[in-house]
């Protein structure tokens, strides 16, 4: 069903008002005065069926994603965050001080799937205008994008043979111990310092070409990575 608008008209006693706490000259507040609350509800209230359960208000959800964006948080951060703030309470519509959850995290995640990315792109578009119009962002700011190119180190290991028949070595000796084959020798130790020296020689610029990869002892005869 279509989202149904909060009755700002129904108090509460037992509740205090936000516009008692909060000073109204607050960024937030001001910005609340500016959204087009109307034309979303008008837009994303078609995704909505006739009949059923009334839907949460379009002012609170299309609120919550637009402080999502401007903070930079998951879902479950910004409704946590609401419960905190009698800014972000007034700015999605409310007027009592709210000391419960508005919705479920999850809820916000079923809200974007329903409007779809066209909704999601008004609502940036929109939400843009609004900056522009109160003098948050200028429009020339938005007239160039700038693009960090700049190249950031990769901790990667290059997968050489000697890393990848050390693994494979772990990995055996690991599937040996949880099946219950007691090992004579495992040669984790050896095989680590084995594939320090073929790292070693590899890295060397006027090296020689290596041979196989081996260890060989007198009591378990040669051993083999591979």
């Amino acid at each position: 069903m279509r989202p149904s608008k909060r009755n700002k008209r129904c108090g509460d006693l037992f509740k205090e008002r936000l516009a008692a706490i909060i000073d109204m000259n607050h960024s937030l507040v001001r910005l609340s005065g500016l959204m087009p609350w109307d034309e979303f509800d008008a837009e994303f209230g078609r995704h909505y069926r006739p009949l059923g359960r009334p839907a949460k208000p379009t002012r609170l959800m299309a609120g919550l994603h637009f402080l999502k964006h401007m903070y930079d948080l998951s879902d479950e951060e910004t409704v946590e965050r609401w419960v905190e703030n009698p800014y972000w309470q007034s700015f999605c519509g409310f007027e009592f001080f709210q000391h419960q959850f508005p919705i479920d995290p999850s809820t916000m995640t079923r809200w974007r799937k329903r409007i779809g990315p066209e909704g999601m792109e008004k609502l940036l578009s929109a939400t843009v205008g609004v900056a522009i119009e109160s003098g948050t962002i200028k429009k020339s700011s938005l007239e160039r994008v700038l693009v960090d190119t700049t190249v950031q180190p990769k901790a990667i290991a290059h997968p050489t043979d000697s890393r990848l028949y050390h693994k494979a070595l772990q990995l055996l000796v690991r599937q040996a111990k949880r099946a219950g084959i007691i090992l004579r020798r495992s040669h984790t130790r050896v095989a680590k310092k084995a594939a320090l020296m073929a790292g070693r020689y590899t890295n060397r610029q006027n090296s020689e070409p290596m041979g196989p990869i081996s260890h060989s002892d007198g009591h378990d005869g040669p051993w083999l990575f591979n």
